[in-house]
C-alpha cells in the first residue's frame, strides 16, 4: 500500500495538516465490532455510528466510539476537526478496495428464518430462529475480527482528496 506521507509529489497542503503526523491509530476491536452492529442496527442518515479521532493529532491516536446525531458541527474555533472513520474502514473487504466498506454484512432475523425454514420445515418457532441468528452473529463477529486491517486509510478535509494510509495497533481499553 501507498503512505502518502512518504510520496515526494505530496502537496503541501496536506504535509502541512495536523493529521499528517498521525503514524498510529489504537483502536479497540470490540468497539469496531459494536460500530458496526450499531451502524446495522440503528444509523440512519442523519445518525452515524463512527470511531472519532480527536486533535491535536499525535504520532499515535485512539479512536474512540462517537455517535453523530445530524449533521457535523464543529466550533469554529476548533481547528483541525476531529476526524470520523467508518467502522468498516478496519475491515478488510474481499470485494476489492472500496474506503469505508465491508463485504461482512451483519446477519439479520429474516436470513436467519430462511435457514431455519430451510433445515426444519416452515414451522420453525420463535426459539428456533433466534438460536439460528445469534449463531450467525456469532460467526459474523467471529469473520470481522479475522478481518481486522494493519493499515487503514484515513482522509481529512471532507474528502477532498487528502489522505493518509496509517498503521492500526488493536488495543483493548482494559488492556
Amino acid at each position: 500500500m501507498r503512505d502518502m506521507r512518504d510520496d515526494p509529489t505530496t502537496d503541501e497542503q496536506l504535509a502541512d495538516h495536523p493529521a499528517a503526523e498521525i503514524e498510529t491509530v489504537v483502536v479497540d476491536p470490540d468497539d469496531v465490532v459494536d460500530a458496526l452492529e450499531r451502524t446495522h442496527e440503528s444509523s440512519t442518515p442523519l445518525r452515524t455510528h463512527v470511531l472519532r479521532l480527536v486533535p491535536p493529532f499525535e504520532e499515535e491516536v485512539r479512536a474512540e466510539p462517537h455517535v453523530q446525531e445530524g449533521p457535523r458541527r464543529n466550533s469554529p474555533e476548533r481547528e483541525p476537526e476531529p476526524i470520523h472513520l467508518e467502522p468498516a474502514t478496519f475491515v478488510r473487504n474481499e470485494t476489492g478496495v472500496h474506503p469505508d466498506e465491508t463485504h461482512l454484512r451483519h446477519p439479520t432475523r429474516e436470513q436467519a428464518r430462511t435457514v431455519a425454514r430451510d433445515e426444519h420445515g416452515d414451522d420453525v418457532d420463535h426459539a428456533v430462529v433466534t438460536t439460528y441468528y445469534e449463531d450467525a452473529c456469532e460467526e459474523w463477529e467471529r469473520r470481522v475480527r479475522e478481518s481486522l486491517l494493519e493499515r487503514v486509510r484515513i482522509y481529512f478535509e471532507h474528502r477532498d482528496g487528502d489522505e493518509i494510509w496509517t498503521d492500526i495497533r488493536y488495543e483493548s481499553v482494559g488492556d
